[in-house]
């Protein structure tokens, strides 16, 4: 194998696992912060004085997160299943797998947004208290 092509192998392998590794972290990050919202409120509820701030809007924006990251997911699935398509040359559909893998990449933006808008809006959250 000629270094042009191990190299090119290596880079592809190294691609896929970089974005595997990006939607653990968008499933974990989002995840993550919708189960302390529940802690938090679950322990501050414990206490009748305590001023429990409404974490409607952020804990919505984790599920969305949550949502999206497993939309991206089932995307890059589909983008390596017609890629493999592509390589064996038996497939005949209109949307090649860059169409797909847009896609994907949208989703996994989409779910680190939602990630960024209920972080914030949690922050305004527990501000007004």
């Amino acid at each position: 194998m000629s270094f042009d092509k191990e190299h090119f192998n290596e880079t592809y392998r190294s691609l896929i696992t970089i974005s595997m590794e990006a939607l653990k972290f968008l499933s974990l990050a989002n995840g993550g912060a919708a189960v302390a919202i529940l802690a938090y409120l679950g322990s501050a509820s414990a206490n009748p004085s305590a001023n429990v701030p409404d974490m409607s809007s952020s804990m919505a924006s984790f599920l969305a997160g949550i949502f999206f990251c497993g939309l991206g997911f089932l995307f890059s699935y589909i983008t390596q299943l017609k890629l493999l398509g592509e390589i064996r040359g038996d497939s005949d559909e209109k949307l090649g797998h860059t169409f797909y893998l847009s896609v994907a990449v949208t989703f996994s933006f989409a779910s680190l947004l939602s990630f960024a808008c209920g972080s914030w809006v949690a922050v305004g959250a527990f501000r007004s208290v």
